[in-house]
């Protein structure tokens, strides 16, 4: 009897080791409208919606998401099980492994309020030349801190040659928050004359809090090129597995699910959504998306 009892709790717990998934951590940022931590729409961003859909196709691991500031991701690929859905190519080559991209950043620009004197000497043109901003205007232009704490990573890869050498001239003003973005607010104070921003994200902040649209947003002469993103897990062994997995499921349909959910928050930008179509789905190649 003694014998049958032994085998059948080292059957059991065979049967529990087998069963086990590994667990993946996938991290987030608070970034509108990619992820939303809190408020109305709160998981309704377009990276939160397409995080469900990416790990309800892979049922083998156990999935659990955390909110987490860029410092503290730099830390977290060491734990081995952490992956990001959304991550512009090149960021920390010794700790990840990337997947296949499947999209690209938008473009840059900046913001003004409509009535400044930057709005009026610009009018209605629809871009305009930081170069030239920075090398021949007073104007004081408002980022997040150039470069993440420690790390040759910025958070504007394509624009940092152009803005590296002014931040010394009083004409770049760095701000740091617990955001990874930056608000109209300091427009609204007078901290400074313009901030470099996405439109889409310019966009999410007017409806989700409801704000009167005073601004007046140029897109970036330099800002032309669009950034290549993939999915990123730590480089591990796990971690390659896990993006193997990921790579078998990028096809027209997650293409076209990515893409759905983020023209949710940018309806308007027509031209993104033909460029994306082109690359991604009819395989044109275009000079200006790069890794």
């Amino acid at each position: 009897m003694r014998f049958f009892i032994v085998v059948f709790c080292t059957v059991f717990l065979l049967s529990l080791t087998a069963q086990a998934k590994e667990k993946i951590t996938w991290v987030k940022w608070t970034l509108t409208p990619e992820y939303i931590e809190s408020g109305d729409y709160k998981g309704q961003g377009y990276l939160d919606k397409f995080l469900d859909y990416t790990t309800s196709l892979m049922p083998e691991y156990e999935h659990k998401s955390e909110f987490q500031t860029l410092n503290r991701i730099n830390r977290s690929w060491s734990e081995g099980n952490v992956c990001s859905l959304h991550l512009w190519l090149g960021y920390w080559p010794d700790k990840i492994v990337y997947s296949k991209p499947y999209g690209f950043t938008p473009r840059y620009g900046i913001l003004a309020l409509r009535d400044s004197e930057l709005a009026r000497e610009f009018g209605r043109e629809n871009s305009v030349s930081l170069r030239k901003l920075l090398g021949t205007t007073n104007y004081k232009v408002g980022i997040l801190p150039l470069y993440y704490t420690g790390t040759s990573n910025s958070r504007y890869p394509l624009l940092a040659p152009i803005i590296s050498p002014y931040l010394p001239s009083g004409k770049v003003v760095e701000f740091s928050n617990n955001r990874n973005e930056l608000s109209v607010v300091f427009l609204d104070k007078m901290r400074v004359d313009y901030v470099i921003r996405q439109r889409i994200t310019h966009a999410s902040e007017l409806r989700i809090n409801d704000l009167e649209d005073k601004y007046q947003y140029y897109a970036l002469e330099e800002g032309m090129r669009h950034k290549l993103v993939a999915g990123a897990c730590s480089n591990s062994k796990l971690g390659n597995e896990v993006i193997q997995k990921f790579n078998t499921l990028i096809n027209d349909d997650f293409y076209t699910t990515y893409l759905k959910f983020r023209q949710e928050w940018d309806q308007e930008n027509t031209a993104f959504e033909r460029l994306y179509n082109d690359y991604f789905l009819k395989g044109i190649k275009s000079p200006v998306i790069t890794e």
